[in-house]
């Protein structure tokens, strides 16, 4: 019986990796000293925020190709996608390259873990509405009217007649505050209603709007979801900026609360990969640590990860070398 035991508990241990590597997407670069036809950007209170819960982050570059991303997708433990401003779709319904590349990762993560393999998604604010979209395979749902929603400490409720993971585990004081004490951020104009998140179909087979919150003119939107089956998570509010964001032209919360919510949140997700199993034998050569943080004086964020953009003839193959990351 202790024999059997111990078996037991090191195959559990054998499970949990102590060292998770996080992708995080890049967006099309929206400074003019950095054109998006040649640069892309991930906010650093990103990668800061993954780091917080004991994860190691690489830059998943949009527009690198397409075997590139599958070869380090195939290493990660897990992926996300920032907040910011890109198209997911161009002006003829088709997708944009940013797009193309956060379908191709959503329905990448879905095979996973249909396959099982745990594979963890998360998505804040602009990423939480590309899983949505992508999920439904319309962006129709996604309206552009919440009222009153840009830079601003919005309170958030819950869905009391849903038992959710993702906040199974929130102490109580902080489960109090976050409908009465304005302790999450939001910056957008785009969300889902909740009657229409909740009833679109096939989005509510595979997502469930766990909070939610309202604009200045009443209308109740979708604040974050999960999904009852795979570990994808999203949530509309910045839960990154109350621990790293300062330069932002609105008011931040940065009081106790706002930063332990954080910090749960990113404890959350970080465990959730360390239930992944894959390995990423090489992962100093591509970690976050080896690009420069730039801060720009017109940026809305304290400073910024920069990235070149990826060419076409880039490849990954078996040749490490050709794997390894371009310094900015």
């Amino acid at each position: 019986m202790i024999l059997a035991l111990l078996l037991a508990t090191l195959a559990f241990s054998q499970q949990i990796d102590t060292r998770p590597v996080i992708g995080i997407v890049s967006i099309p670069s929206e400074y003019d000293d950095f054109p998006a036809s040649s640069w892309s950007y991930s906010p650093s209170s990103y990668h800061k925020n993954l780091e917080s819960g004991g994860a190691q982050v690489i830059p998943l570059q949009y527009d690198m190709p397409k075997d590139r991303l599958k070869y380090l997708l195939d290493r990660l433990n897990g992926v996300m996608f920032h907040g910011g401003d890109g198209a997911f779709v161009d002006k003829t319904g088709h997708f944009t390259p940013l797009g193309e590349t956060l379908n191709y990762i959503v329905q990448y993560v879905i095979e996973q873990n249909k396959n099982g393999k745990y594979y963890p998604l998360w998505g804040t604010c602009m990423g939480f509405q590309a899983i949505g979209g992508l999920i439904q395979g319309s962006f129709s749902i996604l309206t552009g009217d919440c009222v009153g929603c840009s830079g601003v400490n919005h309170n958030n409720y819950f869905d009391e007649t849903y038992e959710s993971k993702l906040y199974a585990g929130l102490p109580q004081d902080l489960r109090e505050a976050m409908p009465t004490a304005n302790i999450s951020v939001f910056s957008h104009t785009s969300n889902f209603h909740w009657d229409t998140f909740m009833n679109a179909y096939p989005l509510n087979q595979t997502l469930r709007a766990v909070t939610y919150a309202f604009d200045n003119r009443g209308l109740k939107y979708v604040s974050s979801f999960e999904s009852p089956f795979m570990p994808i998570y999203g949530t509309q509010y910045h839960q990154e900026k109350s621990t790293y964001e300062w330069k932002a032209p609105y008011y931040i919360n940065h009081g106790s609360q706002a930063v332990r919510l954080q910090q749960y949140l990113a404890n959350f997700f970080v465990n959730e990969t360390r239930y992944n199993t894959n390995t990423f034998p090489d992962v100093q050569s591509f970690l976050i640590d080896n690009y420069q943080v730039r801060i720009l004086p017109y940026a809305n964020f304290s400073s910024v990860y920069l990235f070149p953009s990826m060419k076409p003839n880039i490849t990954t193959g078996s040749d490490k070398k050709s794997m390894l990351l371009r310094h900015l």
